[in-house]
């Protein structure tokens, strides 16, 4: 059992970290205000500053409930409860798995956003309709080993190769996963991957013809949109829409 600090937590906390969990704690209730949530599934996960393992929200809640650093709990990577209060996501080994194996990712967030486990189920590659799909190097892949969710380390471990060097992947007739090396860039690669989805979705089921940027192209466009000014003006905007 986790020893319960959090009544005298913000005394052995680091300010730094409290305020980043914060910031986590904020990018999940924008995360359910874009389309992401589902019941209290789904969960965020930041990388510990000391190399502890990670803190992730806690079962129970959902994205929008999330309201600070005290609805997070630290597991180290073998999942053991180090601090905090709360129980487990039985998913927990995703974030483990990716973090261990990608050290330029700090974030790491699982989700089930409608257009995007739609599309989880297909069987051909997101392209860029528009801007959103460009914010992706190339086509996210998708994991196909089961549908099942993934809470055997050796299925997280899958995913995590499957994923290479992309910061998004499919969980085949399941969800999404997205990552960053910051909580910002994180947030927005899950809410442009969701508009994504929905966009390629929506024409296709129009019938009508359509096309996309070749590789150079996208490249190009993905440079346009993603630096870490426009990405922290992104989140700055959400949260002040959230505010509203």
């Amino acid at each position: 059992m986790a020893e319960n600090l959090v009544d005298n937590a913000s005394q052995v906390l680091e300010p730094e970290l409290i305020s980043e969990l914060d910031k986590l704690a904020l990018a999940c209730r924008i995360l359910e205000a874009q389309g992401h949530g589902s019941r209290t599934l789904g969960h965020g996960a930041l990388r510990d500053p000391d190399g502890k393992g990670f803190w992730i929200k806690r079962w129970g809640i959902a994205f929008d409930e999330v309201q600070d650093w005290r609805d997070f709990i630290l597991l180290g990577f073998d999942g053991r409860q180090l601090f905090g209060d709360g129980k487990r996501h039985s998913e927990w080994p995703i974030h483990a798995e990716i973090l261990k194996r990608r050290p330029d990712f700090n974030v790491s967030f699982h989700s089930h956003p409608f257009y995007g486990r739609v599309f989880s189920a297909a069987e051909e590659p997101l392209q860029a309709v528009s801007n959103p799909g460009n914010y992706f190097k190339a086509p996210p892949p998708r994991y196909t080993g089961t549908s099942e969710l993934v809470r055997k380390v050796s299925v997280a471990t899958e995913v995590a190769e499957c994923m290479d060097g992309h910061d998004a992947i499919f969980l085949r007739n399941h969800g999404v996963v997205f990552c960053g090396e910051t909580i910002a860039r994180a947030l927005i690669v899950g809410v442009q991957l969701e508009e994504a989805c929905k966009e390629q979705l929506t024409i296709q089921a129009s019938g009508i013809p359509w096309s996309w940027p070749d590789d150079e192209e996208r490249a190009r466009k993905k440079g346009d949109g993603a630096s870490t000014e426009s990405v922290e003006l992104y989140f700055d905007y959400f949260a002040r829409r959230l505010g509203k």
